[in-house]
């Protein structure tokens, strides 16, 4: 699958997406945020962000946290969804570029995993979501607050991903509490 480069405005860069199970060594120090492609059924989720609109749930690295571990945070402080690091699979990064400021020509990676959802708690206190929402694949286009030829190539692999590396059909064991 191809993915173009296009330019996002609110971000000043140029980006584009790298599929693979492992991120690029040139990423190393360089991470910038993590994305989730979080699936429930045949669903996705999408986190109702404050001034921005329905969006997969992604945010910043925190000190310490491994990649996984912030894409599990960031689900869930702005979906309220409960993901499993077994049901949460590295599909890619997405590469900026920024074309101006202090960062200009400098690569930002963020990785980018598709997971499962186990199951839904409250949104927590103080999150920028204003709620969440179960959308059909096909209809993200229309909801999503930004979309271009990247946002649908990488949609429609992520999709694909989520199908090979998280097939239906789960143990009802893999989903209790250990």
């Amino acid at each position: 699958m191809s993915f173009p480069t296009v330019y996002w405005p609110a971000w000043d860069a140029d980006a584009t997406f790298f599929p693979g199970s492992e991120l690029p060594s040139a990423s190393e120090s360089r991470l910038y945020a993590v994305l989730s492609f979080v699936f429930y059924g045949d669903k996705i989720v999408l986190a109702d962000i404050a001034d921005r609109g329905y969006c997969i749930p992604s945010g910043k690295i925190e000190a310490g946290e491994t990649i996984a571990d912030a894409a599990e945070r960031e689900a869930f402080e702005e979906t309220g969804v409960r993901l499993r690091n077994r049901r949460l699979s590295l599909i890619g990064c997405y590469l900026l570029i920024p074309r101006t400021g202090a960062k200009k020509g400098e690569a930002r990676y963020c990785p980018v995993f598709v997971a499962e959802a186990v199951g839904f708690e409250p949104i927590p206190e103080g999150s920028e979501s204003n709620g969440v929402f179960l959308a059909a694949i096909e209809d993200v286009a229309e909801l999503y607050f930004f979309w271009d030829d990247l946002m649908a190539a990488v949609f429609a692999y992520a999709g694909e991903q989520y199908q090979i590396l998280i097939p239906g059909g789960t143990p009802l064991s893999s989903l209790m509490a250990e």
